[in-house]
């Protein structure tokens, strides 16, 4: 199937290359000059991907060749040469506003992949604004480039001058503004975005291109530092996931007390718990708790904050299975939230913070006095 995949990909690049060359042959004998520097510019983009795997080992997918591709034909061959622009006004509307979504999905993929994979550390918010700036730059780029056609050779995709920038640049911001608001929902719901996997495997396929990222330490020397440091406000050791070491059985009294650290976390200052070490800072491993796998235990692990803390606190929590002493460790690292956080269970909402090592709910008064004071700013 994927050689299919390549020869069909094959033969359409190369026939968009004829008609470009054609193209270019078309515009010598009749000396037009700006059919002669798009056709030559978009012949150069079609050995982009070529370049960039053979020299740079950047993998690029054949869809975005062929959309970028697309876009340049449909803006300056359909938009210009053919006179689209001037016979419907609708022209620059349209390929503006699917420009800028396709800029905002791509800057909101590399922000996606860098914040998951770990190579930035920041709040969504941040994420979130960074698309939108990044979009509205992106199509700012595009207008001096028209700017330079028109001022060069004389073309007309600034026929109406400020008027027709302006309105490419509030298409931009729109268009922006949509792919923002998108991706907030996404990322707080905890989703991969699937609008623009394409764009996010290209990412993640060379993470390489961003650095090394900010952790520098192995993940086994991180749980060996964690546990020398022991239980405080900051750091909580849990035995087991779901058995009870003592009696062997699954009790739902082990996940209650996961997921009320984690909440207590949330409420104050963050926090790193570690499943699978017992009070003493001993390694018990997570081999009791009868998971098949590690990816199992992972799934289960992200339906209970689901389920019982809530999709828009997944972007705080960050978790990893970490092999220390051939046992198994699962470490959570939870950040401050913003916004008050409470366990679910069954009916109930149950609200914890953490005091020293321990983690206590708050109830009646002391917790309407925490909430005004920690999370609304009262005196």
């Amino acid at each position: 199937m994927a050689k299919k995949h390549r020869g069909v990909h094959s033969i359409i690049l190369n026939s968009i290359r004829i008609i470009l060359i054609l193209a270019l042959i078309s515009s010598f004998a009749y000396e037009r000059v700006l059919v002669q520097f798009v056709s030559i510019i978009a012949l150069f983009i079609t050995f982009i991907p070529w370049i960039l795997q053979e020299y740079f080992q950047i993998n690029l997918p054949a869809r975005l060749e062929i959309i970028s591709l697309l876009f340049i034909y449909g803006s300056l061959f359909i938009g210009e040469v053919r006179g689209f622009y001037a016979e419907f006004w609708w022209w620059d509307v349209l390929l503006n506003s699917i420009a800028s979504i396709a800029l905002g999905f791509i800057g909101l993929s590399i922000m996606y992949v860098l914040y998951k994979e770990g190579k930035i550390d920041t709040h969504p918010f941040f994420i979130i604004l960074f698309t939108f700036f990044f979009t509205f730059s992106m199509g700012s780029l595009w207008e001096i480039f028209e700017y330079f056609l028109d001022t060069t050779f004389g073309t007309g995709l600034q026929q109406f001058g400020l008027k027709d920038t302006m309105q490419d640049m509030i298409v931009n911001a729109i268009g922006a503004a949509i792919v923002s608001t998108i991706g907030l929902i996404y990322i707080k719901k905890g989703k991969r975005l699937f609008i623009s996997d394409f764009v996010t495997e290209i990412i993640e396929k060379n993470l390489w291109i961003f650095g090394k990222g900010r952790r520098k330490e192995k993940p086994e020397k991180e749980v060996r530092d964690l546990i020398k440091k022991g239980e405080s406000e900051k750091i909580e050791f849990k035995s087991s996931f779901r058995v009870n070491l003592h009696t062997k059985e699954f009790d739902k009294r082990m996940e209650h007390g996961i997921l009320k650290t984690i909440v207590a976390f949330l409420n104050t200052k963050g926090g790193n718990l570690l499943v699978g070490v017992n009070d003493g800072g001993q390694i018990l491993g997570l081999e009791n708790d009868g998971f098949k796998n590690e990816d199992k235990l992972g799934l289960h692990l992200t339906n209970l904050i689901k389920h019982h803390i809530g999709n828009e606190f997944l972007p705080f929590i960050k978790f990893e299975i970490v092999n220390v002493k051939d046992k198994k460790v699962l470490k959570l690292k939870c950040k401050e939230s913003k916004k008050r956080v409470f366990l679910k269970i069954g009916h109930e909402e149950e609200f914890y913070v953490r005091n020293g090592p321990a983690s206590i709910r708050l109830e009646g008064s002391s917790l309407v006095d925490y909430i005004q004071h920690k999370f609304l700013g009262e005196k």
